[in-house]
């Protein structure tokens, strides 16, 4: 595999830079509360929450064993600052949370605008941009499922990692490998970041060195996605959160 010290072109290099700079959405701790299970969803710079990700950002969609079932509930809480969303454990064996958000920025002379591209006069760029968070939350910590909700996804061959193993895990954009594709890895335990590329079947293989959580984000851009008047390109992020056994 390709890691952090290989170069990287400008381009990925511009996009990855605004995703580390500027505002991520992640899956947090998972734990259970009245029978619930509920998880953090959490906004911020650098993987640091600083404030609840806007309501029209914070969309929950969950899975269990068999297909998509009822929303989570969703609440606001002070620690850590973000979304909680909560829903009762019925024995499944795997549930998978994601949480969407879409939304069309533009930019001009005068920075960063949430808008379409006919509202403006002079736009320099107009990107939709899809964010999802994705979380396993798995009973045996094995089995991962099976279960692909978004456009841009991660799929691990494990629900739940082990230390001195390599993290195993397929990404796909519109259900295909995404081949030679690069994949921000961060340790929470150590804040480091690197970056490795997916093999020419679309699999990252990345070593697993110590307890934790460890957050894998992966973007694309598809310029094929585009409506004339509203934005030029649409760009994909999408953020899997895992935990080590």
């Amino acid at each position: 595999m390709i890691s952090n010290n290989t170069p990287m072109d400008p381009e990925t290099f511009r996009s990855f830079g605004r995703q580390i700079y500027g505002h991520e959405i992640w899956l947090g701790d998972v734990f259970k509360e009245d029978g619930d299970i509920c998880v953090y969803a959490l906004y911020g710079h650098k993987m640091v929450p600083d404030k609840p990700m806007p309501t029209d950002y914070a969309k929950p969609v969950l899975y269990d064993d068999n297909g998509r079932i009822e929303n989570p509930d969703r609440e606001i809480v002070k620690e850590p600052h973000g979304w909680k969303f909560s829903f009762e454990d019925k024995g499944a064996d795997v549930y998978t949370l994601y949480v969407d958000s879409s939304s069309v920025w533009v930019t001009d002379e005068e920075g960063w605008h949430r808008g379409v591209k006919r509202d403006f006069s002079q736009v320099k760029h107009a990107g939709a941009y899809v964010m999802v968070a994705k979380r396993i939350i798995s009973r045996d910590g094995k089995n991962p499922g099976s279960v692909m909700h978004a456009e841009l996804e991660i799929v691990p061959s494990k629900a739940k990692l082990a230390v001195g193993e390599d993290a195993v895990l397929t990404v796909y954009y519109e259900g295909k490998p995404l081949p030679n594709h690069k994949v921000l890895c961060f340790c929470h335990a150590s804040e480091e970041v690197q970056f490795f590329n997916t093999g020419a079947d679309g699999v990252l293989r990345y070593p697993v060195k110590e307890k934790g959580d460890y957050i894998f984000i992966v973007k694309f851009a598809d310029e094929n996605k585009k409506v004339d008047d509203e934005f030029d390109e649409t760009a994909f992020t999408t953020t899997l959160t895992m935990e080590t056994e």
